[in-house]
């Protein structure tokens, strides 16, 4: 086997890339809005030109989104690498079983750490997260872009906790992928100061060996099969 093998395809790290840029505007002209009294934001809004093309940078990035989560599921439906991908983050009841297990290795009640195949739990988490948390962030914002004609047919109530909804989502979206996810795939000690599998879509033979076992010795497999 080569010193490295493809973790994330071409399509995958421009899908990636794409999240990133617009989940960091999202936040940076959701947030300035949401915490408009604060310094740090009146300085935001000012630089971005203000109130009105703060909104029209929030919206313009809100349809990269969108149209990102549409090809998205397109992807994991009609192509077999999404699809094969979808498959690999489905949560299982193994999730389960290696979450307990870490957590008894982590508290030196065990010398066992778990095998873990393309994704762990913690891997798959993130992602359904993100889906999960964008999904609630479009439905909520299509019905802020449009509040007028929502107004026509939701009460002012529902109006006032879908803003509320649509607002600290938006800050557990931003806690989970800016300090969660950005410490686990890059700032841990094993991988410190970068994980560079983002940029190249690569990862270490060594690496995966130690961190997705399962998978490593899969392809292992795969590789023997070949060489018959």
């Amino acid at each position: 086997m080569n010193h490295s093998v493809e973790r994330l395809s071409k399509n995958q790290r421009i899908q990636h890339i794409i999240l990133l840029v617009s989940m960091i505007m999202l936040s940076i002209t959701g947030l300035a809005l949401k915490f408009h009294n604060n310094s740090f934001s009146v300085w935001l809004i000012r630089i971005e030109g203000g109130i009105w093309v703060r909104g029209l940078i929030h919206r313009i990035f809100a349809i990269v989104l969108i149209l990102l989560a549409l090809y998205h599921v397109l992807w994991v439906t009609f192509t077999d690498e999404g699809h094969r991908e979808l498959m690999a983050v489905t949560p299982r009841f193994k999730d389960v079983t290696d979450f307990l297990k870490k957590l008894l290795y982590n508290l030196g009640l065990s010398n066992q750490q778990p095998r873990f195949d393309k994704y762990d739990y913690l891997q798959k988490l993130q992602y359904w997260g993100v889906v999960i948390g964008t999904m609630i962030m479009v439905i909520t914002g299509i019905v802020l872009w449009f509040v007028n004609q929502s107004m026509a047919v939701l009460p002012k109530w529902a109006i006032d906790v879908t803003m509320l909804i649509h607002g600290w989502d938006g800050v557990m979206i931003f806690i989970v992928l800016f300090l969660f996810h950005l410490y686990n795939v890059h700032l841990n000690p094993e991988v410190f100061p970068m994980s560079k599998t983002w940029i190249d879509g690569k990862i270490s033979i060594d690496r995966l060996k130690h961190e997705h076992k399962l998978e490593y010795d899969r392809l292992l497999q795969d590789k023997e099969d070949e060489n018959k």
